[in-house]
């Protein structure tokens, strides 16, 4: 994390950082410093980039590896480069886990992949 001003970077609670990421707060074109604010409940995948003045929302998922230039809103999933909102209204727990994957495990409807590499209930 690349910081030059206290309290340049704000996470939320119950929010996972993976590994290799990268939150960048100054500029160089402009020389100046500019907050990033990730908010609660969110999962921000490995290698993934966030330049400066970037909002993250509430319960949202940013994939591995991509590049957040812009505000993303919450309840959302973003991912490549540059981010775009690949899905909206997705409801988050803590740590980036999906409720609805959640809510599948404990009904006991794990998905296992058969021999072709189809997915199908267990």
């Amino acid at each position: 994390m690349l910081t030059g001003i206290p309290g340049g970077i704000s996470i939320g609670a119950e929010t996972l950082v993976a590994f290799k990421t990268l939150l960048f707060t100054r500029d160089p074109v402009a020389g100046t410093e500019l907050p990033i604010r990730i908010g609660r409940r969110c999962f921000i995948g490995g290698g993934a980039t966030i330049l400066p003045g970037v909002t993250i929302g509430d319960e949202c998922i940013v994939g591995a590896g991509a590049v957040v230039m812009a505000d993303m809103p919450s309840h959302s999933v973003v991912g490549g480069n540059p981010a775009r909102v690949l899905r909206t209204g997705v409801e988050v727990l803590a740590l980036g886990r999906l409720a609805s994957a959640e809510a599948a495990v404990a009904a006991g409807l794990t998905l296992t992949p058969d021999f072709y590499g189809n997915r199908k209930p267990r």
